[in-house]
């Protein structure tokens, strides 16, 4: 249903950022699923699944890495369409100087959190026992986490909720329902002795809850690191002369790294003017340049 819906709106860009958090989500949580699964922390019965695996993991689980992330970048990217990502971009000049510092006081705070929720994760892991399951959780995901949110604080930060929380939650109360019927049906198990025994409701155990939450944030925060660099990439030529349609997984580091201070802020300030004039003036014109991408669309609304 949602490609059906997205389809119109899809571009080639579109379809690369999937398939590289895609190839990105199943190479990470293979070796994670598989150690789990060998530890026999949680197990399926024989009799639900078609018997085929990949490093002990049942096909219909590498298949669930596939579809999740997909099924969530959809939901991402049709909210987010109309946004036009360059005008978050924030620089050491910008319409309030005090806002980049403000962004990085954030940014160490979200830092130490992230940080003590892995610390907690392998204070569960070395207790053994029942949080071992929710150790391996936070111990996985914390740190791809710790990194996205170093990189991408800018965007992560400034884009509107329905960017960012939306996407974020929608799929993930949708998982949480799906996996309370899986669970009460016997689907697959998590072994007494390494969980802790609590539920967010009758049916879904407090470690499911957490994992489905944490894999669609690492998912979306995943999309806007993407779409912070690529913003950086499009919005400051003089820096990136050269631009393909797909840029490189390299081009896009470079982007993040990029220091805000290098930034150009008139660029920056032009951009932010223009779209605040086109939504006043023509929010039509604006919500119909989101079909173009790239530096035509800057060119298009910056015109």
């Amino acid at each position: 249903m949602l490609t059906f819906v997205y389809r119109p709106l899809c571009t080639r860009l579109d379809i690369y950022k999937i398939f590289f958090l895609i190839s990105i989500a199943v190479t990470a949580t293979t070796p994670w699923d598989s150690y789990l699964i060998r530890r026999k922390i949680w197990t399926y019965p024989p009799s639900v699944i078609i018997g085929q695996t990949l490093f002990s993991i049942p096909v219909e689980e590498t298949f669930f890495f596939v579809i999740q992330t997909y099924n969530t970048s959809l939901v991402y990217l049709f909210l987010s369409k109309p946004i036009f990502k360059p005008a978050y971009l924030v620089g050491t000049k910008g319409g309030d100087g005090r806002l980049l510092p403000k962004l990085k006081r954030h940014r160490a705070l979200g830092q130490m959190l992230i940080t003590s929720i892995i610390v907690t994760g392998i204070w569960l892991i070395c207790k053994r026992g029942t949080g071992t399951y929710m150790g391996l959780i936070l111990v996985w995901a914390g740190p791809f986490a710790l990194l996205l949110w170093t990189l991408a604080y800018q965007f992560l930060q400034t884009l509107p909720y329905m960017n960012t929380l939306l996407p974020i939650s929608l799929p993930t109360i949708y998982l949480w329902f799906v996996d309370t019927l899986a669970l009460r049906r016997g689907t697959w198990a998590i072994e007494s002795g390494t969980k802790l025994g609590m539920y967010l409701w009758p049916g879904l155990e407090v470690e499911e809850a957490v994992f489905f939450l944490a894999t669609n944030a690492l998912i979306v925060f995943g999309l806007v690191a993407f779409e912070n660099a690529m913003a950086v990439v499009e919005t400051f030529p003089s820096f990136f002369p050269e631009l393909s349609d797909l840029p490189s997984p390299v081009q896009l580091i470079q982007g993040l790294m990029l220091d805000p201070a290098k930034y150009d802020n008139e660029r920056i300030r032009g951009i932010e003017e223009a779209v605040i004039r086109l939504q006043k003036k023509s929010r039509s014109f604006y919500l119909a340049s989101s079909v173009f991408s790239g530096r035509l669309r800057i060119d298009l609304i910056l015109l």
